[in-house]
């Protein structure tokens, strides 16, 4: 299984805010590419992943909408304003969510309102869990052997004391090559490597 995690700071977990999010300043169309790089091969959907969108923005924050790819339907295109939509359903339906409390949206689709912190050490307890680092392990030259997390941010770059909260529990950095690239572009090239290794 691979998971994916994208901290989305701007990212509103409020519906009404989704649409006006695209586009400067909030950029939440780096959520909608990345979510299709993850989930999707031409013509198809990939087996074995999970995607958790941690979104970070206003009031109703924090927000995490997960898609597992296994049991995911159609989500309409792989259009932004296809993929905005399934994103304002799921916060639509949790939109009354208390605690660390997660519900089920469609086949494949959940929301929950567990922080981006809890979520990782959720995944820290049972796997590999990697975050994009300029001076991480080089991926191709790191070793896998079944499940793994890889974390990714948005436009804004990760705090340097989230880096430490997550060495603390054991998350390693990971480094993709010398340019500095958009969360879809890493998500396609972690793809491709554990594709080409047969993992």
């Amino acid at each position: 299984m691979r998971i994916f995690i994208l901290r989305a700071r701007k990212g509103p977990a409020s519906p009404g805010l989704v649409d006006s999010s695209f586009g400067e300043p909030d950029h939440f169309e780096i959520v909608a590419h990345s979510i299709v790089s993850a989930l999707f091969v031409s013509g198809n959907i990939r087996p074995d992943v999970v995607f958790h969108l941690a979104l970070e923005a206003g009031p109703a924050a924090p927000k995490t909408v997960t898609m597992t790819s296994d049991n995911l339907l159609w989500l309409g295109g792989f259009h932004e304003k296809a993929i905005a939509a399934v994103i304002k359903r799921a916060l639509t339906v949790g939109a009354s969510l208390q605690g660390d409390a997660e519900i089920p949206v469609d086949q494949g689709l959940s929301v929950g309102r567990i922080s981006f912190e809890r979520l990782v050490r959720r995944y820290a307890e049972k796997m590999p869990v990697f975050i994009l680092d300029p001076a991480g392990e080089d991926l191709r030259q790191t070793e896998f052997s079944g499940d793994a997390c890889f974390i990714f941010t948005d436009h804004i770059p990760m705090q340097k004391k989230t880096f430490h909260l997550l060495e603390r529990i054991g998350v390693r950095g990971l480094s993709l090559g010398p340019k500095v690239l958009f969360a879809a572009h890493c998500i396609t090239i972690v793809h491709n490597e554990l594709d080409r290794r047969g993992i």
